[in-house]
């Protein structure tokens, strides 16, 4: 088959231009990927003797019994941002307000992450590095340990888990955004510093236009992610449904619970919904 292109003169696809040495490695790969899967499973060490089917299935048919009390205030003390449908609400603003708060320290960070904009000079390529260095620290850390450092300083609730979620998503923001400041197309901004245009008039004039629509792409699958996000921090005291969630959970709620877990879904499949449709008309 591989002479069939040579005689016309014509590439010949990799496929078929393989030779056994490029198998060989091919084999080699897939054995060591296999290797790898065996001593996990061995260090993992997955025991399933102790689990016991019938009183899970029982547990789980719990959720479906849902307790609509939930849904109105228990007593004179309440209100209704006591009740689940208000913590979902204020789980959903958890998660806009710390998109919006990371939104604020992300955009002019990414300017200083961005490789082609800090580029040309000893002290904007050492800013550069720094910067970036910063993106990766803040984005190794797992939200849920800001929530736990955040909560100590100010308290269970919902300043904690806006605070850590910001923090988290400055160092996911900023990445995202130095990168398409990155892969912008270099034309506009060799034409633009031709005219003798400082730095920021070249930003302003030749990378503003350019990453106007990825930034607002970035932004609302962040903004989605943070409110799937959200009611997990409930775990670690960062405010939202997600403490009535685990509250209802440790309690044995589970028809309290399971309300509120069809709650999150639904408001995750919505937000969704919402996201895919304004990235779709951004495209």
């Amino acid at each position: 088959m591989a002479e069939y292109f040579v005689a016309r003169g014509l590439p010949v696809p990799s496929e078929l231009s393989a030779n056994p040495l490029t198998r060989w490695r091919r084999w080699l790969a897939v054995a060591i990927g296999l290797l790898v899967i065996y001593v996990g499973l061995r260090i993992t060490d997955i025991d399933l003797t102790y689990a016991n089917p019938e009183y899970a299935g029982r547990q789980i048919a719990q959720l479906f019994k849902w307790d609509f009390s939930i849904l109105t205030p228990q007593n004179e003390y309440e209100t209704f941002w006591d009740t689940a449908e208000g913590k979902m609400i204020e789980t959903i603003f958890l998660g806009i307000i710390a998109t919006a708060f990371s939104i604020i320290v992300a955009i002019p960070l990414s300017f200083l992450g961005a490789r082609n904009i800090m580029a040309g000079h000893p002290v904007t390529a050492a800013i550069y590095a720094i910067v970036r260095l910063i993106f990766t620290v803040i984005r190794s850390i797992d939200v849920l340990i800001v929530v736990i450092v955040f909560a100590i300083l100010l308290g269970i609730g919902s300043a904690a888990g806006v605070f850590a979620l910001a923090f988290h998503n400055v160092g996911v923001l900023g990445k995202l955004y130095s990168e398409a400041i990155e892969g912008i197309d270099a034309g506009p901004m060799e034409a633009i510093s031709a005219t003798g245009a400082n730095r920021f008039q070249v930003v302003w004039t030749a990378v503003l236009p350019q990453i106007t629509n990825p930034y607002i792409s970035f932004t609302i699958y962040r903004l989605d992610a943070n409110v799937r996000l959200a009611p997990i921090l409930g775990l670690v005291g960062g405010g939202g449904i997600g403490i009535l969630l685990f509250q209802s959970i440790n309690l044995f709620h589970y028809g309290a619970a399971g309300l509120i877990i069809f709650m999150i879904v639904v408001t995750v499949a919505a937000m969704d919904f919402f996201s895919a449709q304004v990235r779709k008309r951004l495209v």
